[in-house]
C-alpha cells in the first residue's frame, strides 16, 4: 500500500492532534496523550473489550415475543 504511514509517521500524527486538540494541560506536556491515542490507534481490533458470547450455537438470537402495534396506533392515511 502507497498510502500506508509509517510507525514515525503515525506517532507524530499523534503528538500533533494531542498539541492541536489537547486541553491547555495536555499542551503543556502532551506526551501522555499522544500515547493515549498512538496506543489506540494501534491496537488490532476491539480484543479484550469485546463481550463473550455464551450462545452455543453462534447463532443470532431471536425475540420470543415480539412487539405489536396496538389497534388504533398506526397512522392514518387520507
Amino acid at each position: 500500500m502507497e498510502d500506508e504511514l509509517s510507525p514515525l509517521a503515525v506517532r507524530l500524527e499523534c503528538l500533533r492532534m494531542a498539541v492541536e486538540f489537547g486541553t491547555q494541560r495536555d499542551v503543556s506536556n502532551p506526551v501522555e496523550l499522544a500515547e493515549k491515542y498512538h496506543s489506540w490507534v494501534t491496537q488490532r481490533g476491539s480484543g479484550a473489550n469485546r463481550p463473550e458470547d455464551n450462545r452455543i450455537d453462534d447463532s443470532l438470537m431471536v425475540a420470543q415475543k415480539p412487539r405489536s402495534v396496538r389497534k388504533g396506533s398506526a397512522s392514518k392515511t387520507m
